[in-house]
């Protein structure tokens, strides 16, 4: 089915909802305005290859107002996480923020329509429009997949997952891995300690900051931004728009491809 046809069903499809009183207006708006947001930036491009389709989102979320998981209010919910090792997180659009802490449960504060379901060892949570906060275990390995909204991310130790198609990313307090795949906003994280970073970046800043006693082989490049390193690098090798080096020891590996923006490396103080 074509991407239009398939905008145009949801769309019927949220409307008929409200008519027939098993949606609210508000919840309604928040749907046609993610189909909306999704609509823009798909004509721009802005998706990579790997992103979910926005047809199997949708759907997943409208068949949640169907089940006792959906809930469209502001709230404060509270989850025993006994055995849980992973949080996945999807959303269409708003603010992102998890805090990792001493705890064994996750605090939920959520403001749209948000889907939370358990499985196995893995604790799901997708939303459409409004924010969200999550306090949880700051031992835990999370995934990460949106199109618009900032995110922030405090205190994780673990492997870090993020396909993000727009909007701001900070990190503080990190350890452990990432993976990161951004088309717009500045990415900004503090690494305390790096089992491996690989960030992909079409536009904007990227600002990495690492303790001057990490041990990495690093590679950075961009087609048109600055590259800027702190550290003296072992076997560096600088072009234009192009470092690679050694970092103490070539333990992990730090690698940043920046499209259109500027990539910095910096002490983490």
């Amino acid at each position: 089915m074509s991407g239009w046809r398939c905008i145009l069903n949801e769309q019927m499809r949220i409307l008929k909802l409200l008519e027939e009183g098993k949606i609210t207006a508000e919840e309604a708006a928040r749907l046609l305005e993610a189909i909306k947001g999704y609509e823009s930036k798909k004509r721009r491009g802005f998706f990579w290859q790997g992103m979910d389709s926005f047809s199997d989102m949708m759907s997943d979320m409208m068949g949640a107002i169907f089940s006792t998981s959906f809930k469209n209010h502001t709230t404060s919910e509270r989850i025993e996480v006994s055995g849980k090792k992973k949080l996945e997180f999807k959303g269409i659009s708003g603010e992102i923020e998890i805090n990792g802490k001493e705890i064994n449960e996750f605090i939920i504060e959520k403001d749209g329509i948000v889907r939370i379901t358990e499985e196995n060892n893995t604790l799901l949570i997708k939303t459409i429009g409004g924010d969200i906060k999550i306090d949880g275990p700051k031992n835990i390995d999370i995934e990460i997949k949106g199109v618009s909204g900032d995110l922030i991310l405090n205190n994780i130790d673990g492997k870090v997952k993020i396909l993000s198609v727009s909007g701001d990313v900070t990190g503080r307090g990190l350890s452990g891995s990432l993976v990161g795949e951004f088309v717009s906003g500045d990415v900004e994280l503090e690494y305390q300690r790096v089992d491996g970073i690989e960030i992909r970046a079409r536009s904007g800043n990227v600002v990495l900051k690492i303790s001057d006693k990490t041990e990495a082989e690093i590679e950075i490049s961009s087609m048109s931004g600055d590259i800027h390193c702190d550290f003296p690098l072992q076997d560096s090798i600088k072009k234009d728009n192009y470092l690679k080096g050694i970092l103490n020891s070539p333990k992990s590996r730090i690698v940043i491809n920046n499209r259109y923006g500027d990539v910095s490396i910096e002490k983490n103080i």
